[in-house]
């Protein structure tokens, strides 16, 4: 699997996820990692748009310090299924 990764244009890792204030949580969230071809294709075809949400990372901090964490806006989070064994299990995790 270590070679694997070393030949692939893509890398998944597992990383620490983050809460809404920065603080690192218990659950961990996938990091993919692109080069060669992927990135190319990403940069030349995956990304349609690219805009600029300062603004409403500065209000959404704002809300946060506020105390206000009904009124932040997150994304709906949704659970993918694996099903097929040899996935899961490059994957580290359990079948669905």
């Amino acid at each position: 699997m270590e070679q694997l990764g070393k030949r692939s244009d893509v890398r998944l890792q597992w990383d620490p996820d983050h809460g809404p204030s920065g603080d690192k949580q218990e659950r961990r969230a996938i990091q993919l990692g692109l080069r060669g071809a992927a990135i190319a294709s990403y940069a030349r075809e995956w990304i349609v748009e690219i805009e600029d949400i300062s603004a409403f990372v500065a209000e959404q901090r704002r809300v946060w310090f506020e105390g206000d964490r009904e009124a932040l806006v997150t994304p709906r989070e949704e659970v993918y299924p694996v099903a097929d064994p040899a996935v899961a299990a490059k994957l580290g995790i359990g079948l669905a």
